[in-house]
């Protein structure tokens, strides 16, 4: 940043001194500017505010750099953090000018725009603080799967869907197969703390729990199985072993849906609590709407102005 384009930093802790985050980032930004040959200038005669910037006619007040900056940022983060956001008021000024200039008035008019953005910001923001301060967020069980029940047409799969146990090591590890191979084709041994031991203490790849359902998608990103009869495969309950030139392969699949059928309520439970969840909130909101409107209305502080010439 050229030194001519920044304002003074120095002697002005004393005038920040109502907000402590405030002292901690100008202690961080007179100490860490300060360094990097900023041009220091004031004037005791009279209080003033302190600015990082200055761009055509305007300027950008120190506070607002301090307020992008997280108290816990290490004084190096707050020197980074600092400069980019002046560097990039700076730029944005630089073409706000550039536009001013060049466009004609009857475009820079944006009043409507302005309003419509600031209420949408207004609302989005109170409406999700009421909901949140309303709506318990909790889903039970019995009411999800109800609703999952009720709305199956809603979760037909676009993917296989399985549930998979696997194990996957280190090519030195095959003295140990045969344990590998007992403990996977035995339902008593797959949650068991001998197997789940074993895979910490020799740094293998695992999910051992038989429930635990997965997209084919994302358990071929972990087990790299070459699919050619798909369905085949995923029927099958044998246990299939293979390896690479890294590591030895296990993978025993349980059960599978196809796609194009329901997804297993397992499978889609965080969906359709979502989905229940923001039904409710939409509840809420046409609640909140209404009483509202009603209370407007009977308080006399709307009323419809045009006339209907139509009688």
């Amino acid at each position: 940043m050229k030194s001519q384009d920044r304002f003074a930093f120095q002697s002005t802790l004393d005038r920040m001194t109502h907000q402590t985050k405030s002292v901690r980032c100008a202690v961080k930004l007179l100490l860490a500017l300060g360094l990097c040959g900023c041009s220091f200038t004031d004037d005791d005669t009279q209080p003033q505010t302190v600015f990082a910037a200055r761009a055509f006619d305007h300027v950008l007040p120190l506070q607002e750099v301090c307020d992008r900056i997280p108290d816990n940022a290490s004084t190096s983060d707050s020197t980074l953090m600092a400069q980019r956001y002046v560097d990039q008021w700076i730029r944005e000024q630089v073409l706000v000018q550039q536009a001013e200039t060049h466009l004609p008035l009857d475009l820079q008019t944006f009043e409507r725009e302005i309003r419509a953005y600031r209420n949408a910001l207004l609302l989005h923001h109170y409406k999700e603080r009421y909901v949140q301060q309303r709506l318990e967020q909790e889903v039970p069980d019995e009411d999800a799967l109800a609703y999952y029940q009720a709305h199956k047409d809603l979760f037909v799969l676009t993917d296989y869907a399985v549930r998979a146990t696997f194990v996957h090591v280190p090519l030195d590890a095959k003295q140990d197969i045969p344990f590998i191979e007992t403990a996977l084709m035995d339902d008593d041994s797959l949650t068991s703390f001998p197997l789940q031991q074993w895979c910490v203490e020799h740094g293998a790849v695992h999910s051992l729990n038989p429930e635990a359902w997965w997209y084919l998608e994302d358990l071929v990103q972990e087990v790299p199985i070459a699919l050619y009869r798909t369905e085949n495969q995923l029927a099958s309950r044998k246990l299939i072993q293979f390896e690479d030139d890294e590591r030895i392969y296990f993978l025993r699949f349980h059960e599978h849906a196809l796609i194009d059928g329901v997804a297993p309520f397992e499978v889609v439970q965080d969906r359709v609590e979502e989905l229940i969840l923001h039904g409710k909130k939409q509840e809420l909101l046409l609640q909140l709407e209404e009483e509202l409107l009603i209370q407007a209305w009977q308080q006399g502080s709307v009323e419809k102005l045009l006339v209907d010439s139509t009688r």
